[in-house]
């Protein structure tokens, strides 16, 4: 390092000292650079976000990682977040185009509503989808109590849906749902025929997984539709079978998973999401099942299902790879206090005894949507 020689102020070519602006800018300059090196205040610590890869998992448990058997490590998947500007956010087209069938919107396009809501807050997109979401909420409550009354069960259901799902607030969602509920099991699981279901009788010779495999179903399926407790069928009994297919909403911010038949709610669930965010929205379907899975670990360890190291639960529901997003998931836990949490690696996380439930509902090849 050099050294140099103060110089006096005054004389002929020597310096005249720095004045009051020139300080003043270099203060400023010495705060600027501080404040890169220490980062923006309104960026979350931690490393960055990325798109998972190929190769990713899916992990889970507090401090601890879970993954489908064989899978590998992945970094945390994108959330699609605004980096903290104040400007108003700019929404895509596709996105914006929720609104169109903002008027009379099926459970999908409620979904499509909610996820403009929260992904895009204070623009005027979202602000219209909010006006739109509490229209269709107040008209569908009217219409269910008008079908209620008029003895439909199923219209109202149907209707009971719509409300529920277009209830923004969670808490005043959550009042609604054991009304929503038992009505489900009055329709869904009721005896009564429904739009959703086609009737079938048993004949000489029939086993239940043909006759479910046959109506591009799964006897599991059939078994809860049904009460039934075990696959025994006798000739002549009439069975109900699903015509809509069941599919699954998960809504990340409110940790609610919501399984319909059709456009009636089936049932509804607390989950746990990903830390950071890293649960992938997008659209996927369910893929391998398994009962009482092992957990291979990212290091490697299979951890056999029950040992102390097992960490998955009592089921495993796969979603089929994508290019963007392998690995991902649905699982019971041994963690049932993180539910209602962000607590995985990306995986959905639902205690045991709902996941097994939810397990015999969805056949391979479910839809699985998760939106903000």
């Amino acid at each position: 390092m050099s050294s140099s020689r103060r110089r006096r102020p005054g004389g002929k070519g020597r310096g005249k000292g720095l004045g009051p602006r020139a300080i003043a800018a270099g203060v400023a300059g010495i705060a600027g650079i501080l404040w890169l090196a220490k980062g923006s205040p309104d960026v979350a610590p931690g490393p960055p976000l990325a798109l998972s890869t190929a190769g990713a998992i899916s992990a889970d448990g507090p401090g601890s990682t879970d993954a489908l058997p064989g899978a590998t490590p992945q970094g945390p998947a994108g959330s699609g977040r605004a980096a903290g500007s104040a400007t108003t956010p700019q929404v895509p087209v596709e996105a914006a185009a929720a609104l169109a069938r903002a008027a009379d919107p099926d459970p999908d396009g409620i979904a499509s509503l909610r996820d403009l809501v929260h992904r895009y807050p204070g623009s005027p997109e979202a602000d219209r989808a909010r006006a739109a979401l509490e229209q269709v909420r107040a008209r569908a409550e009217g219409e269910a109590a008008r079908l209620a009354t008029a003895g439909d069960a199923e219209g109202a259901l149907r209707e009971s849906t719509r409300a529920y799902l277009a209830t923004l607030d969670p808490t005043a969602r959550r009042a609604r749902r054991a009304e929503a509920l038992a009505l489900a099991d009055k329709v869904v699981f009721g005896s009564a025929p429904t739009t959703t279901m086609t009737t079938y009788t048993v004949a000489k010779g029939d086993a239940l997984a043909r006759i479910a495999s046959k109506h591009g179903t799964d006897h599991r399926l059939v078994m809860r539709l049904n009460r039934m407790t075990n696959d025994r069928i006798r000739i002549g009994q009439r069975l109900k079978l699903p015509q809509a297919p069941t599919t699954v909403v998960i809504y990340k911010r409110d940790f609610e998973l919501v399984a319909l038949q059709g456009d009636l709610l089936v049932r509804a669930y607390d989950v746990a999401t990903g830390k950071d965010d890293r649960t992938p929205e997008s659209t996927f379907k369910i893929g391998n099942k398994l009962t009482n899975p092992d957990w291979y670990s990212p290091d490697g360890k299979v951890f056999p299902f029950g040992s102390e190291g097992n960490i998955l639960g009592t089921r495993w529901m796969a979603f089929e790879n994508t290019e963007a997003h392998q690995g991902f998931g649905i699982h019971g836990t041994k963690f049932p206090e993180s539910i209602g949490t962000e607590a995985s690696m990306g995986c959905i996380r639902m205690r045991n005894a709902e996941v097994e439930e939810l397990y015999d509902l969805l056949p391979p090849g479910s839809v699985v949507r998760i939106v903000r």
